[in-house]
């Protein structure tokens, strides 16, 4: 099965598209935020375009266009960081949704590619009515996402800890294998490595509360060759939870 980039078609060729069967579209919500000294700001929205791209490639569907700015409150300490408010966010998927209902999708998947935005995402669509004949995949297993990411580290050897919710080896890795010209391994150090039920307690109050660079575990084990099985894991478990839905 293949994906088609939305942005990148005429109107009447997904027209054409929608209705020889292509009716699923996939929405990732990513950021532009800090991701300490050795990741960009961008890394999230990256994460948003290639985990989106492979995701729709296995549901034979159309890609939207990253959403790049998300719910990043508790990294505003750090230069360069751009946030929504979570009324501001709602409105965005709400718009979205609203938008892509009425050209002939029958799925339109949300696809959260930043922590910060699982909680409000979950919110915004609990006050959708979808339109009629229209599913609305919104996946905010935040948790399960956060797992996912852990058994795949730990698979290579790296504990929890390091791997980390936040620019750890697990993210790290990711962007090796997808964007090394953009890592600055000889800037990687390690961050906060306590326990996760303490950086679920304290990160949104500020996660320069945890670190003072802003990292959540540590990135110095990454590699490249991690990060493509992360990102075929990550894969795998995503499509497995649409898949699940579809049976719901």
């Amino acid at each position: 099965m293949t994906a088609l980039h939305l942005d990148r078609m005429t109107w009447p060729e997904i027209k054409a598209e929608i209705q020889n069967g292509r009716d699923t579209v996939v929405v990732p919500f990513g950021s532009t935020e800090q991701h300490g000294r050795h990741l960009p700001l961008g890394t999230d929205a990256v994460l948003g375009d290639e985990i989106g791209w492979r995701l729709a490639g296995r549901l034979n569907a159309f890609l939207a266009p990253t959403v790049r700015f998300g719910c990043s409150e508790h990294h505003l300490a750090f230069n360069g960081t751009i946030s929504l408010g979570a009324e501001t966010f709602g409105r965005i998927v709400t718009d979205v949704v609203a938008s892509l209902s009425i050209h002939g999708f029958r799925r339109i998947v949300l696809l959260p590619t930043h922590g910060g935005n699982f909680k409000p995402l979950a919110e915004a669509v609990a006050d959708i009515e979808p339109a009629k004949g229209v599913r609305i995949l919104a996946f905010t297993d935040f948790e399960g996402f956060v797992n996912t990411g852990l058994e795949s580290s730990r698979a290579f050897g790296v504990d929890a800890a390091k791997s980390g919710a936040h620019s750890g080896e697990w993210e790290t890795s990711l962007m090796l294998a997808l964007r090394s010209d953009q890592v600055k391994m000889d800037r990687a150090a390690e961050g906060f490595v306590g326990e996760l039920s303490e950086v679920m307690s304290k990160v949104f109050d500020g996660i320069e509360n945890l670190d003072q660079y802003g990292v959540l575990g540590d990135p110095r084990p990454a590699t490249a060759e991690a990060g493509k099985k992360y990102l075929e894991d990550i894969i795998e478990f995503l499509y497995r939870w649409v898949e699940k839905q579809e049976k719901v």
